[in-house]
């Protein structure tokens, strides 16, 4: 067994023996490469040795800080001018005793500010415990550094004891589920649920969520089925050199990326569109006529690019638009958001409940072809992503993957009359 001591880690600090090297992480719902998480690796005579052998080490003997500032200068070296700088984000590890001095931020800043690393393409990992245990200058730093248009990812995401309460007071851009609840999700209903709630939360808060540890196909499955954006790990790649991560990222994706999962959160942000669409117009037209919170806003977006349903047929959802569904979602999409508006505007006008209650029934008519007609689209996916990959027509470009088929229970009818 290799025995690691704090000369020995001061030692190779001055011999510059520690490397970064590169985990890929994959869209879940592209398959293309998205970044990496930079690992240290200590290059030890012909010994390639993990982190794990000796950060605590480092830790325990105050050598941590010195060692992430030399690794963040080899991250600008290794990004910069590589063209990997505009493709990719990759995150960098950080501890909360890396950001309590001015160092480590300012490094940062000048790399962004000269323009060798442009913002986008660096992530900041911290544990949800080094964040709970960081004095209040670790916040201070970490908000400059976010300013500046640099990532902050939550890592090791479920096995804190004050997550929602960190997210809260953290202006955190990704969460990373932690590789033992994703090891855990397909033997245990209850872990499966935390990764799905997990995943609907990061999507609420606009964060990216990457799944940890991911090794087999039945987790990468599951997760595609959950709607999580991002998966990195063995399945996909161990960490590499540089020049191998290079290499990798011009091959073909070993899975198929499959936006099926966020065809299920775009039902759920319909739904949550229509109640709260219901809970305003209610609300409002039980007040007196002449009321003037009758006038006030509190109802969901009527702009039909810019609800939530909106932005997924704009975006992720274009991957269906091989389907019928598809193309018979925009008409009762547009007619949802035409009743909304009408609603309103007859609340503002005095409207009694009485008065809104067809326009309310036919909303919720309306809102129920949509949901079918997502359902179709949900379960056309389904078909995609658990039938054989030799019964997949070829895309003719790597990592790409086809439309899905029309299921043959989908309701053809469904739509507008």
């Amino acid at each position: 067994m290799t025995i690691v001591t704090a000369d020995d880690i001061a030692s190779g600090l001055n011999d510059r023996e520690f490397v970064l090297y590169y985990q890929p992480k994959v869209s879940l719902t592209s398959n293309r490469i998205t970044g990496a998480e930079a690992l240290v690796r200590w290059r030890r005579g012909e010994q390639v040795l993990p982190a794990s052998m000796f950060i605590p080490v480092a830790e325990q003997a105050g050598l941590l800080r010195p060692l992430t500032l030399q690794l963040f200068a080899q991250l600008v070296g290794d990004l910069s001018g590589s063209g990997l700088e505009h493709l990719f984000r990759v995150s960098f590890n950080v501890s909360s005793c890396d950001l309590e001095e001015r160092a480590l931020t300012a490094l940062i800043l000048e790399a962004v500010a000269s323009g060798r690393l442009p913002p986008t393409a660096l992530e900041l990992e911290i544990t949800e415990t080094q964040a709970l245990q960081a004095a209040p200058c670790v916040l201070h730093n970490v908000q400059a550094l976010t300013e500046a248009g640099i990532g902050l990812a939550m890592d090791d995401y479920g096995i804190g004891y004050s997550s929602i309460d960190t997210l809260s007071q953290w202006p955190f851009t990704s969460i990373k589920l932690d590789q033992g609840i994703v090891e855990r999700m397909l033997d245990s209903p209850k872990n499966a649920t935390i990764v799905r709630s997990s995943i609907r939360l990061g999507h609420e808060l606009g964060m990216e969520v990457v799944a940890e540890g991911v090794e087999t196909v039945p987790q990468h499955d599951f997760l595609v089925e959950a709607g999580c954006g991002v998966a990195q790990g063995f399945l996909i790649s161990s960490a590499l050199p540089l020049d191998r991560f290079k290499a990798f990222c011009a091959e073909a994706g070993k899975c198929r990326g499959l936006p099926v999962g966020l065809v299920h959160m775009a039902i759920v942000d319909h739904v949550q569109w229509r109640r709260q669409m219901a809970s305003f117009a209610i609300r409002r037209a039980a007040l007196p006529p002449d009321a003037p919170l009758r006038q006030s806003g509190g109802h969901p977006t009527l702009c039909i690019t810019k609800c939530a349903l909106g932005r997924w047929y704009l975006g992720e959802g274009r991957y269906f638009a091989g389907t019928p569904m598809y193309h018979a979602l925009d008409a009762p999409h547009r007619r949802l958001h035409d009743i909304g508006a009408l609603i309103v505007e007859r609340i503002r006008a005095g409207a009694s409940l009485a008065g809104i209650a067809p326009l309310m029934r036919e909303l919720k008519q309306v809102s129920l072809i949509l949901i079918g007609l997502l359902e179709d689209i949900e379960d056309a996916g389904f078909e995609t992503l658990f039938t054989p990959p030799a019964a997949i027509p070829a895309s003719g470009e790597a990592g790409k993957t086809t439309s899905p088929p029309t299921p043959s229970f989908a309701r053809h009818d469904s739509g507008l009359q």
